[in-house]
């Protein structure tokens, strides 16, 4: 590779590794005290909150009621200060609620993070609030302790 190419590819890497910085600097920032500060109150009420994915320009936030009954907030960057924020919300007996936006890195305070936190949990309860309970005329599935 000539000195040019060289010299140009490494400028490149630079800017996009200060975007991705600033995204995480983001979500440090804003994201990350405001899923803190809802931790204890949801624990209170039965759930388990965790961070399953923290690279580079991607994170997840889980909310776990019961293995099967989970938000899952995954933020990711997808351009130039620009982010992709998806809510997936899964319930059993019902179709699970997906929900995607895009946004600026730049608009991401704590007063965003806490709408979007605050609606994500909303449907979630709402689509808990629509699940429908086993048939109870399906067999029970056993553990067997072998």
């Amino acid at each position: 590779m000539d000195n040019w190419k060289q010299t140009f590819l490494d400028k490149l890497t630079q800017a996009q590794s200060q975007w991705l910085t600033r995204f995480d600097e983001a979500l440090d920032t804003h994201f990350v005290p405001i899923f803190e500060e809802y931790r204890q109150f949801l624990a209170d009420n039965g759930f388990r909150l965790s961070m399953p994915m923290r690279e580079p320009g991607r994170r997840s936030f889980k909310f776990e009621l019961s293995e099967n009954a989970y938000l899952l907030m995954i933020l990711r960057a997808i351009g130039v200060g620009e982010l992709e924020l998806r809510c997936d919300s899964f319930v059993p007996g019902c179709d699970p609620a997906h929900s995607r936006s895009v946004g600026l890195v730049s608009q991401v305070t704590q007063e965003w993070v806490t709408e979007r936190l605050r609606g994500a949990l909303e449907t979630f309860v709402e689509l808990l609030s629509q699940a429908s309970p086993p048939n109870v005329s399906e067999p029970v599935e056993e553990l067997v302790s072998a």
